[in-house]
């Protein structure tokens, strides 16, 4: 009996544990890859900065094309932490204050098919667990609110006064109603938030949309 009750308290510590571990993603990578393509793969340009981080990932004009494998989803399944080109969908009508998203763009998967969403306070829950990951949270350029009032304001560092400050610290604390992600659809954003069009504002993405995976940048030649 005393066994019993010592296995029940260490199965309920595990699972305490593990809830506060949350969800983690330790196979995506923070920088891009460089790859070599192949014929099946083809390159883009892209100059939208709604994924850029510390290092303006995936703006092109400042690294190499980005690599896309129009194919991959063919033979594998979506997978969180998936970059992906995609077709942008239409946006509301009601949408007029938004600027218009390119025709083909580019954001991070963080839902799934089944899976419901929601944020708050800035930090992303899956099915009610922390998304525990470097995409987990609102950033800024790759910084989260700590490290952001931080930098700002110092000499070579951009300016925040009191209105940028109040409009910053409302965005490191953004709130998301709970949103199901439909069969087969993808909940999509950008590792900047509030630089990307994305399903904050088109809702989950029909994969239909998407066009393929980006791997990375493509190799020197």
């Amino acid at each position: 009996m005393k066994n019993v009750k010592w296995l029940f308290i260490l199965i309920v510590i595990l699972l305490v544990a593990c809830e506060k571990k949350g969800i983690i993603d330790e196979m995506t990578p923070e920088q891009p890859p460089v790859i070599e393509a192949t014929d099946q793969m083809f390159t883009i340009d892209y100059s939208a900065d709604g994924m850029a981080r510390t290092k303006l990932e995936y703006i092109t004009n400042e690294n190499r094309k980005l690599v896309i494998d129009p194919n991959f989803y063919q033979y594998n399944e979506f997978r969180r932490g998936d970059v992906i080109y995609y077709l942008s969908p239409s946006l509301s009508n009601n949408s007029d204050s938004i600027p218009k998203p390119p025709k083909s763009n580019i954001a991070r998967v963080i839902g799934l098919p089944g899976e419901t969403i929601k944020i708050k306070k800035g930090q992303i829950y899956i099915d009610e667990k922390k998304l525990n990951t470097f995409y987990g949270k609102a950033l800024s350029w790759g910084l989260d609110e700590k490290q952001y009032f931080k930098v700002m304001n110092k000499p070579g560092s951009g300016v925040c006064d009191e209105a940028c400050e109040k409009t910053m610290k409302d965005f490191f604390n953004t709130n998301m109603a709970s949103t199901q992600v439909p069969a087969n659809h993808l909940f999509v954003l950008g590792d900047t938030w509030f630089r990307s069009i994305d399903s904050q504002f088109f809702g989950a993405l029909d994969q239909g949309n998407v066009v393929g995976k980006v791997l990375g940048y493509e190799q020197s030649k």
